[in-house]
This record gives structure tokens, C-alpha cells and sequence, in this order.
């Protein structure tokens, strides 16, 4: 690997925190902008009126998950270049490109869910059966959801503790992470939560420990330079 192919410590920094404090921020003003939804076996009867109230707010939250999902990108970016940057397998760095498409995409396929029913929730046109199943689909939780936040937590987990691209510190929670994603109910919903929080102490992380890396090549290689200049 040459050194011009190689994201330097402190763009990698930069973006693991604009990724990674972005993600987090925007799903949870998406979230909020969404606001209290109807559980999936609410009836059409009661969904008909909610989505007339509060369709340009569902419209809203929609955009956001959006653009939580581009946020991502840069946030998985950032880890592939920190296992890069620490000549770990490439077959781990292949597995965080795979593992972040997965994870962008199924978060962009939810935040269109609630961006349609945002759109057709204040058209009388829609039929009722219509507007009830793409709720459910919004309501519910989905497999390619849990598997791909799955998938991305293990490759974090494995990139701190195998190859310590990233610190212990956040890769023993990320392994934890990990199997919680999978449970359904709760604790699935309550690990979701959690790595909101995850990723913004992560993109931090990254941020301060790209800067001292940074920081401690400068200071190595500058009695170098005098030396070779004396």
C-alpha cells in the first residue's frame, strides 16, 4: 500500500466525526420530526385521519432519516481508512465497505417508507388499504435492519480488537452491540438507541486520536529534517 493511497489520520478523523455525529444527530431529529407513531395494528380508520394531521411532519422525518443515511457513508468511511491506515486484512477493509453499503441502504429504504406515506398521507385519493400497508411497513421493524447494524458492529469489534484500528474501548461495546441487534423487541429497539450514541463517541474518538497522530508524525519527523539540514 503506497502512502498516496492512503486517507491521512486526520481526514479520516475529520470525517468519522462529521459521519459519525451526523448520523446520530439527524436520525434523532428524524425521530422527533416523525413524532409519536401509530403501532402497526392500528386500522386504516384511525391511520386516515393521523396521516391528514401530521403527513408533512412523517414528510419531514423522512428527509432526515435521509440524510442520516449519507452521513453514514462518511462515518464508514472513516473506519475502512482507520483499517487501512493499520494494514489489517483486506478482508477486513472489504467487510466495512460491504458491511457500511448495507447499513446506508437500509437506512435510506426507511427514511423512503416515511417519506412516501408523507407524501400520500394528505391525499383523500389514497385508498385506506393503500396508506395501512405502507405503515406497516414503517411501523415494523425490519431483518435487513438488525442484520446490517449486525454486520457493521462486528467489523468494528473485530477492527479494534484484531487489527486496533479503532480504540478497545469502543470495540468491546460494538461487539455487545452487536448481539443485541439481533434480539428482537426491546432489546433490539433499545440497541438501536444505543448506537446512535455509539457512533458520536466513536466519530469523536476518531476525530482526537487522527489529531495525535497527526501531531506525533510532525514531532517525529521534524528532528529528522533538522538533522538531515544541519
Amino acid at each position: 500500500m503506497s502512502q498516496q493511497d492512503q486517507v491521512s489520520p486526520v481526514t479520516a478523523g475529520r470525517l468519522a466525526a462529521l459521519g459519525g455525529l451526523g448520523f446520530a444527530v439527524a436520525s434523532i431529529a428524524g425521530d422527533l420530526a416523525i413524532g409519536p407513531f401509530p403501532d402497526p395494528a392500528t386500522p386504516a380508520s384511525r391511520l386516515v385521519p393521523f396521516y391528514a394531521a401530521h403527513h408533512a411532519r412523517v414528510l419531514a422525518g423522512g428527509m432526515l432519516l435521509g440524510l442520516s443515511g449519507i452521513f453514514f457513508v462518511l462515518f464508514g468511511l472513516a473506519v475502512w481508512a482507520r483499517i487501512r491506515q493499520a494494514q489489517a486484512s483486506p478482508l477486513l477493509g472489504g467487510l466495512a465497505v460491504i458491511a457500511t453499503t448495507m447499513v446506508a441502504l437500509t437506512t435510506l429504504a426507511g427514511a423512503g417508507v416515511y417519506g412516501v406515506l408523507g407524501d400520500i398521507g394528505g391525499q383523500p385519493g389514497i385508498s385506506p388499504a393503500a396508506l395501512q400497508a405502507w405503515h406497516i411497513m414503517g411501523s415494523e421493524g425490519s431483518l435487513a435492519d438488525g442484520a446490517s447494524t449486525f454486520l457493521f458492529l462486528l467489523t468494528a469489534a473485530l477492527a479494534g480488537l484484531a487489527a486496533r484500528a479503532v480504540p478497545r474501548w469502543l470495540a468491546w461495546p460494538a461487539l455487545l452491540l452487536a448481539v443485541l441487534a439481533l434480539v428482537p423487541d426491546s432489546f433490539g429497539f433499545l440497541a438501536s438507541l444505543v448506537f446512535l450514541a455509539w457512533t458520536a463517541a466513536a466519530g469523536i474518538t476518531l476525530l482526537v486520536a487522527g489529531r495525535s497522530r497527526a501531531h506525533l508524525a510532525h514531532a517525529t519527523a521534524v528532528p529528522v529534517n533538522e538533522v538531515r539540514h544541519a
